[in-house]
């Protein structure tokens, strides 16, 4: 078994189960801390304008994902056996 078969693998194993809710909480922490880093961070670099925009489109993206996640989590992911 190759290198890429062992990751597909892992990720088929992963993609079927469920998510906990601390994997859940988990994921939000990080969303948080991404924002907030990365508006801070383009709002010191490009102006205040810049960092309250790009705070914005990280929350939004984030968001999606976070709500993904948590559907996920409540359903788990069987179509990857197929």
């Amino acid at each position: 078994m190759g290198v890429i078969d062992r990751i597909e693998e892992e990720y088929v194993d992963v993609s079927t189960s469920r998510r906990s809710l601390r994997e859940v909480l988990e994921l939000v922490a990080g969303a948080v801390v991404l924002v907030v880093v990365g508006g801070a961070l383009a709002g010191y670099l490009l102006g205040r304008g810049a960092g309250i925009a790009v705070g914005g489109l990280l929350a939004a993206i984030l968001a999606v994902t976070v709500v993904s996640q948590a559907y996920w989590a409540a359903t788990g992911r069987a179509d990857y056996r197929e």
